[in-house]
C-alpha cells in the first residue's frame, strides 16, 4: 500500500476537530514548507458559470469516494 496515501489520510482525520483558527495556522505552516522546499503552488483553474443551471448527481463520486478510503483503511488496519 501506498505510504502516502495512507499519512495523507491519517491527517485528513486528526484536522477535522480543529478550529478555523487551527486550520489557519497550519495552512500557513504548509505554505512555509512549501516554500522552504521551493515547491511550486498548485495551479487552480477556476470554472465558475460554466456549469451553470445544469443538474449534477454526485452520488456516483461520493460512492466512489467512500470505497476508496475504505479501501485505504482496510489495508492500513491489515498493515
Amino acid at each position: 500500500m501506498n505510504r502516502t496515501a495512507i499519512t495523507k489520510h491519517e491527517i485528513y482525520n486528526k484536522l477535522v476537530d480543529f478550529s478555523e483558527q487551527d486550520l489557519s495556522d497550519i495552512v500557513n505552516f504548509i505554505d512555509f514548507m512549501r516554500h522552504k522546499r521551493k515547491l511550486e503552488p498548485k495551479k487552480v483553474i477556476k470554472l465558475e458559470g460554466v456549469l451553470k443551471g445544469i443538474d449534477i448527481d454526485f452520488s456516483v463520486l461520493n460512492e466512489f469516494r467512500q470505497k476508496t478510503w475504505q479501501h485505504v483503511d482496510q489495508e492500513f488496519d491489515n498493515g
